[in-house]
């Protein structure tokens, strides 16, 4: 008798353990790891995949009670590797099977959505008849011209088309109707692929040839404009060839438009996208695509580590330092260390590219464990931009009180007479950090979640008595936006166009209220928004610079419709001057006509108490610098800060990388941080806040003596996470540092309730 281990399809959270039920003899031969099945679950059926086969029974279970597998359904397969990739994850980042398998499954497919997608074609069964009626023949000629088959959506999308005249047909047997998979296998055989035909650099050439010769993973370290994308091409191109399949992963859906863009060149429909954005049908339909063969090149953010690829041949992490290749819920996975174990698996190539890798991806290459790969130089040889740094507070004393530095402001003006491109980069959406009074010091704060309240601006909104109301708690709407659209009532837009309203909102629960006139502590009259927001920069741009065409991409601007790709185009075709945005244009994106980034204030995220937060400013600071001067324009950045002399800064000014990251793992080194050891960060939730501190105080003495008793070489800490408290819920976080840190489950299991994030990116 086999047995199979089966991961049911229900509401995560409800049920996570893997059932076991017997292989009835009529499905032996037909069953596999990977198969989906119909199995009896309490008093109804319920549909799963099988994620085990074996002979042996677990002793701890009665064989009198096991049931057996109804049926195996349509003989899908989710392929054998990636139940073996779904193994690692669980066993990897500690959590169930069945939370592992979810992200290689689309939310239809996991609800039970498992026919395969088939088209109807119509093709001609006799050709010599004699045909009566205009459409009935219009119908036979379409269906001939086309090769003798057409397809039923082609068919009906025709001028003059009848249903009746095509009923009309089937029945005399002139034509004949039949269903077809609607994906068609993708052979490179008949797919002829177009060359690629940009002539290499000769360092392009020799890290071309080194990639192809190297077993390791291919850490790809060049400057912003070095080309990378192109060795990209040309690898996918070769492995594409060979019959196997691409995933190019990109860190943020903004960079998703100019990928597709450069790829469909070469591949047409031939690509697979995934990203967040999509709607579950959407998403399906992409799975559907890369599950038949399709799709040879799958292109979209972390998600997209888990498309049902059947023979993969390599993976391509771009902008690999970026964070949001770290998945922040249960389970928290990172990208790069499931793209290790997926080249292992499948014996792919495993490409990371970076102008700032990170420091555990350096620090790989440093010691043999990547290859590294270094392009010094941009393609067309222009130089770097030049960065001026800006103290902002010698402006201050020059009485200047823009948020734009007079250098800044005289190189916008020039930039915009030469009709060259402007990029505004600002690391916080909406108008301020902040609303605080400068005689007591007081901010205000979401009485929800214990941080402070951002201003944001929207034009065109009123209540029904023309006045805004004092406290809109929001409950379940997603956004800012959202927020004013439930709240207000849209009048005559050409009546109230120029009207506007500020609200503070809350960025982690929603909350609203208007912003205080005079402080609720000392009553003083002099409350001042601190710090830089998109819509302050937006709005400073306009009103110094009329008639500049400007454009907006922050989350608020890109949360609906094709979120930035729009954006993007437009800003390409040059329809608008000055880009304002976000981390999200600051990350791989190429405007060859931009001759100048301003950098509105360099020093937010530097004091924030995490070891990686220079590391981070480096990056961001040397990305979007990066986004200027790559065309025939030279570039010029203008960074402004209050903390000029800080290292960070003025390495990332001068382009020093190496030296920089040398010196940020010798300190890591010293305090024994990653990549010299490992963490753990375990998330504890609790509504009393005494009562989750003495139960963090309880558990980290059980731990400190488990290390002691067992001669752990373990560092423990414990600290309420930087924002405290959320929507009226205290949270704490336990760090646990060590060569490895996971030996301690084999003593210890986390109390319920405790989230596992093993190797988190965030520490605060």
């Amino acid at each position: 008798m086999k047995y199979a281990q089966i991961v049911v399809f229900r509401k995560l959270g409800e049920f996570d353990n893997e059932l076991t039920y017997k292989v009835p003899d009529s499905l032996v031969s037909v069953l596999h790891v990977g198969s989906f099945v119909e199995v009896p679950f309490r008093s109804f059926s319920l549909k799963g995949v099988v994620v085990e086969i074996s002979d042996i029974l677990s002793e701890t279970l009665d064989i009198s009670k096991i049931k057996e597998i109804s049926s195996v359904i349509n003989n899908i397969l989710l392929h054998p590797k990636h139940i073996e990739t779904a193994r690692f994850i669980a066993g990897f980042y500690h959590t169930s099977m069945s939370r592992s398998v979810r992200l290689f499954l689309p939310r239809q497919i996991w609800n039970g959505k498992l026919d395969v997608p088939t088209a109807t074609y119509y093709r001609i069964s006799e050709l010599d008849v004699i045909l009566r009626g205009d459409k009935q023949k219009l119908i036979f000629d379409m269906i001939h011209r086309s090769g003798g088959v057409i397809s039923q959506s082609d068919l009906k999308s025709a001028d003059g088309y009848s249903s009746a005249s095509l009923k009309s047909l089937l029945k005399k047997g002139v034509i004949e109707e039949f269903n077809e998979l609607f994906f068609k296998k993708f052979e490179p055989k008949k797919n002829i692929l177009k060359e690629p035909y940009k002539v290499l650099t000769s360092d392009q050439k020799s890290a071309l040839n080194s990639i192809f010769s190297s077993k390791k993973p291919i850490l790809l370290h060049g400057v912003t404009g070095s080309g990378k994308t192109e060795i990209y091409l040309r690898q996918i191109l070769d492995t594409v060839k060979k019959g196997k399949q691409v995933i190019l992963l990109v860190p943020e859906i903004a960079l998703t438009p100019q990928m597709i863009n450069y790829f469909k060149e070469f591949f047409g429909d031939h690509i697979a996208l995934f990203h967040s954005k999509l709607t579950e049908s959407a998403r399906t339909k992409e799975w559907w695509k890369v599950k038949s063969g399709n799709a040879p090149l799958v292109i979209g953010s972390r998600s997209a580590i888990f498309a049902p690829v059947t023979n993969l041949g390599l993976i391509i992490m771009d902008e690999e330092h970026e964070w949001t290749y770290k998945q922040e819920s249960t389970p928290y996975y990172l990208t790069h260390r499931v793209a290790e174990e997926m080249k292992r698996i499948w014996d792919a190539t495993l490409i990371l590219g970076s102008a700032t890798p990170m420091a555990e991806s350096y620090q790989k290459a440093r010691v043999g464990e990547y290859q590294y790969l270094d392009l010094k130089e941009r393609i067309h040889r222009n130089d770097m931009p030049k960065i001026h740094i800006i103290d902002l507070r010698e402006e201050f004393k020059k009485k200047n009180f823009s948020i734009f530095s007079q250098l800044l402001q005289n190189k916008i003006k020039e930039r915009l007479e030469n009709k060259e491109q402007i990029i505004l980069f600002v690391n916080q959406r909406g108008m301020a950090n902040a609303v605080v009074c400068r005689d007591c010091g007081y901010t205000s704060k979401c009485p929800n979640c214990d941080i402070s309240l951002k201003l944001h601006r929207y034009y065109g909104y009123e209540t029904k008595n023309s006045k805004l109301e004092t406290c809109l708690p929001v409950g379940k709407a997603r956004n800012s936006k959202e927020i004013l659209n439930s709240k207000f009532e849209i009048r005559n837009k050409s009546e109230i166009r120029n009207q506007k309203s500020e609200m503070l909102v809350c960025h982690y629960c929603g909350f609203t209220k208007e912003p205080e006139l005079i402080c609720p502590e000392c009553r003083s009259p002099y409350i001042k928004h601190v710090g830089v927001g998109t819509q302050r920069v937006e709005q400073e741009m306009k009103r110094m610079f009329p008639s500049a065409r400007t454009v907006r991409a922050d989350k608020d601007t890109t949360q609906k419709g094709d979120g930035f790709a729009s954006i993007y185009k437009d800003f390409l075709e040059h329809k608008y001057d000055v880009l304002i945005g976000t981390q999200m244009i600051a990350k791989g994106l190429d405007f060859s006509n931009v001759s100048l980034i301003g950098i509105i204030l360099a020093d937010i995220g530097l004091h924030i108490p995490d070891f990686r937060s220079s590391e981070r400013l480096f990056q961001i600071l040397t990305q979007v610098s990066g986004r200027c001067g790559r065309g025939e324009i030279a570039g010029e950045v203008i960074l402004q800060t209050y903390n000029p002399e800080h290292p960070t800064i003025q390495k990332a000014a001068s382009y020093e990388y190496e030296e920089f990251i040398e010196n940020e793992l010798k300190m890591r080194s010293q305090l024994g941080y990653p990549p010299f050891n490992r963490m753990i960060k375990f998330t504890v939730v609790g509504v009393d806040k005494n009562k989750l501190s003495e139960h963090i105080k309880i558990e980290q003495e059980i731990l400190e003596d488990i290390f002691k008793v067992n001669d752990l070489s373990v560092k423990i800490v414990s600290a309420p996470s930087m924002v405290p408290k959320m929507a009226n819920r205290y949270y704490y976080h336990v760090l646990l540092r060590a060569e490895n840190p996971s030996m301690v489950f084999k003593y210890w299991k986390p109390p319920r309730g405790w989230r596992v994030d093993v190797d988190p990116v965030h520490t605060t």
